[in-house]
């Protein structure tokens, strides 16, 4: 197998030198995959999260879009009573 081709194998540091996941005793082999299942968690947590708030924006975005809306039918409204009125 080329360099190019090399699959790497999952490695964790410690004191910056490169262990294989293999090269841990069994209980360090479960924790580290303990530690990639909460690491996935959490960028589907980060996600979620970034989703949210996408929606929340939309939403308020909408709301002022209808209220302003509102006020300028309001804003017609009055100057058409305005206008009304000054011609009595």
């Amino acid at each position: 197998m080329s360099k190019e081709t090399e699959i790497q194998k999952p490695y964790i540091l410690i004191d910056n030198i490169q262990i294989s996941v293999e090269d841990l005793p069994e209980e360090g082999q479960a924790i580290f995959g303990r530690i990639q299942r909460e690491t996935a968690k959490k960028v589907n947590q980060t996600l979620d999260l970034e989703a949210t708030q996408a929606a929340i924006n939309w939403f308020t975005n909408r709301i002022v879009m209808l209220f302003k809306k509102e006020g300028e039918k309001e804003r017609v409204s009055k100057k058409d009573e305005v206008f009304t009125d000054s011609k009595n």
